[in-house]
């Protein structure tokens, strides 16, 4: 289990919320953190959104299994990022945020706290960082609300440092395979903007 991963979401439950960037790099250190990051959540009573690719959530879901009973394995809500993000056949930001909606309204009825993680992947689709930071940014905007941590994990080779640079300014926080961090600047940068 990842040591800083596990301190650092650990030192979030004092907070009301954090939306997390997280860039990956290397699958197996991707895979840790995501274990290690589910784990403190339902360790701490916290049902758990997990949104990602059918190919990595086997070997999570896998070490999950050695690691927590069947009823703490029921508090894991798994999604297929595809079905998540591409359910209208694009991305497109209000669809998918009525949909993150309706499943984390549905988990507040027993009163637990609920963190989500999800995987953004994307094939080309035109225009799609624009409509990647409009969502990125409605999802900052509702935190507050939600009352919820949110890990947003992002392939890094994939990710532009145009696209780098505006993802930070709707995050709290920037977590990359062995380290993570509060963004400084983000108050600054959004007051200029």
């Amino acid at each position: 289990m990842n040591q800083k991963m596990s301190d650092f979401t650990e030192s979030l439950r004092v907070l009301d919320y954090a939306h997390i960037l997280y860039l990956s790099e290397q699958a197996d250190l991707y895979i840790e953190n995501a274990v290690t990051y589910i784990l403190n959540g339902i360790r701490n009573g916290d049902r758990v959104l997990f949104v990602e690719n059918p190919r990595i959530y086997p070997q999570i879901h896998k070490k999950l299994q050695q690691l927590l009973s069947a009823e703490e394995l029921g508090l894991i809500h798994y999604v297929n990022n595809f079905d998540f993000y591409w359910r209208k056949g694009n991305f497109h930001p209000d669809a998918i945020l009525e949909y993150f909606e309706s499943i984390l309204g549905a988990f507040a009825a027993d009163g637990r706290q609920c963190r989500t993680w999800g995987h953004i992947e994307w094939a080309s689709q035109q225009d799609i960082d624009h409509k990647i930071i409009e969502y990125e940014t409605e999802v900052d905007r509702s935190m507050p609300q939600r009352k919820s941590i949110s890990v947003c994990a992002y392939d890094a080779p994939r990710v532009s440092d145009s696209l780098r640079e505006r993802l930070m300014l709707c995050h709290g926080y920037l977590m990359e395979d062995s380290s993570v961090s509060a963004i400084s600047f983000l108050d600054e940068r959004k007051a200029r903007n």
